[in-house]
């Protein structure tokens, strides 16, 4: 699990994405553009843009919790 901080023209926010501790930025940060871009119905406002993985947390689905 990570999260994403975001700034789409005048619109920023946070989003929480599932990812492996292992996956690559880049990755993270596509999967967060879909998830925000769905709940904006399906586009994004032109504009300026910044994404970036603020945090990550482990990935405890291994131990069955």
């Amino acid at each position: 699990m990570a999260t994403v901080k975001y700034q789409i023209a005048t619109y920023s926010g946070e989003v929480q994405v599932n990812c492996n501790e292992n996956d690559e930025d880049e990755y993270i940060i596509a999967k967060a553009k879909r998830i925000v871009t769905q709940k904006a119905g399906g586009s994004l406002p032109f504009g300026y843009e910044s994404w970036k993985v603020i945090e990550r947390y482990p990935d405890f689905s291994d131990l069955g919790l």
